[in-house]
Formats: structure tokens, sequence, C-alpha cells
């Protein structure tokens, strides 16, 4: 994780919070918050930490882990700078089980594209744990590239992003395997200034379709609610860049 390492030094330049993915996520646990008190949530890859704070000054009772040093680091000092208390473990995704009991959450969110990093059959396996770590009727929360857009398109990549401050930006180039069915995605950060590579990485991840990932949740006990194109809640169709799903998990 060398790459993610160096790249946290500018990851919230890159990377700030979305506010209008930051409100859906808000809006979609609230509706569950009113209903039990204490409402407890487990980050799946949190980052620097900037939703699971932001959810905490909404009064959730938040759980975080992320695989990265440097990532949990950062997190753990804006964590105490912002004083809201939350628990942030560094773990891999399949380890969650290791540190969290079985129904021992009202919810789990993994957003930013991070389910993908997984290969596909652990992306089944770690769905069913989510399923465990969760209460009776608990939520899932899930965000990731829409992959039927990069894969009937034909795409090379997602569009450069520029912080605020334009003095970096990250470039994000897609080369597909059809044999393999992994994408290779390659990443640079750059000095504006200068156009020099601050960092550079090439990493596997699984192209995780909707079909798939529903058929996943589904033999994992999910029940789907929700299926969005972007945050606002639109109809999710080929063109849409993210892929956002929500569910519900039944304990028979």
């Amino acid at each position: 994780m060398e790459f993610y390492s160096e790249f946290s030094k500018n990851y919230d330049k890159i990377f700030p919070l979305n506010q209008k993915k930051f409100d859906l996520l808000d809006r979609y646990f609230k509706n569950f918050k009113e209903k039990r008190s204490d409402l407890k949530l487990l980050d799946v890859g949190c980052g620097t930490g900037n939703y699971a704070i932001a959810l905490a000054k909404k009064g959730y009772n938040i759980k975080a882990v992320d695989i990265d040093k440097e990532m949990v680091s950062l997190a753990e000092t804006k964590i105490k700078e912002e004083k809201v208390n939350i628990d942030i473990f560094r773990m891999g995704m399949m380890n969650i089980k290791e540190k969290f009991k079985k129904n021992s959450f009202d919810g789990i969110y993994i957003i930013g594209n991070v389910l993908v990093h997984l290969k596909r059959d652990e992306i089944k396996g770690f769905l069913n744990l989510t399923a465990e770590l969760l209460k009776d009727n608990g939520k899932i929360f899930i965000q990731i590239v829409n992959y039927n857009r990069i894969l009937n398109l034909n795409l090379g990549g997602l569009p450069t992003i520029y912080s605020e401050d334009e003095s970096v930006r990250f470039e994000r180039n897609y080369e597909y395997d059809q044999k393999e069915n992994i994408i290779y995605f390659k990443t640079k950060l750059i000095n504006n200034s200068n156009n020099e590579i601050l960092t550079q990485n090439k990493i596997k991840l699984y192209p995780l379709v909707k079909s798939e990932l529903e058929n996943f949740l589904e033999s994992s006990g999910f029940k789907i609610e929700n299926i969005y194109g972007n945050p606002e809640e639109e109809y999710q169709k080929l063109s849409s860049i993210p892929l956002i799903l929500t569910g519900s998990y039944l304990i028979s």
C-alpha cells in the first residue's frame, strides 16, 4: 500500500468530503436512526475519516476501519481535532469479523470505489461478513464506479481531478483485460506547477457490474432497496458515473 501512504498526504485535496454524497448517506441512515436510538454504523475503507467524522457530528455512533497506516494516522489526528468519539482500526476489509461481534451494527457503508479492490470471490465473502455483523433489518450502503459504463463504452479512464487550490491533479486511466476480466487502474498524482509526478500506481480492480452486485447481495440475504446513478437519487443508467446501491438484511 505504498502508493496510498504517499497519496494520503494529498488525499483531502483530491477527495474532500462530497456534500451531496454525505447528505444522501445521512438521509438514508437518518430515516432508520429515528426508529433506533444510538444507531451504530461501520465505515469500511474510511480513508482520512471525512465521512465518519461528519456523521459522528450528526449523532451517529461510528466505528471505522482502513488498511493503510498513514490514512488511519491522519484520520486519528482529525478525530482528535474535531473532538468526536470514533473508534478507528487499521485492518483490511476481509478481517472485520476479527474485531467486531455478530449483530454489532445497525448499518454498514463502503464508499469511494473501495469494494472493487477485492477479488470477485472476496467481494462475495465480504458481503457475507457484513450480513453477519448487521442486526436484524440492518442497512448497507455501497457506492462504486459504474462499471457497466466503463465496459460497455470501452472507456479508457475517468476525468482528471484537480484540487481546489489547483496545486495537484489526479489522473486516472483504465486498461481492461478481457481474458482475466480485470481492470488495471493506472493513476498519477502530479504537481500542477511543474508537472512533477509525485506518485503513481497500477493496481487490479474487479469490474463489478450492477447485476452482479445485486446477485451477490441477494445471495448474502440482503433485500435491494434503492439503486441510484448519483447522490441526487436519480435513476441509475448506463451513462451514470457512480453506482449507488442500498439494501437491508433480515435475519432468518
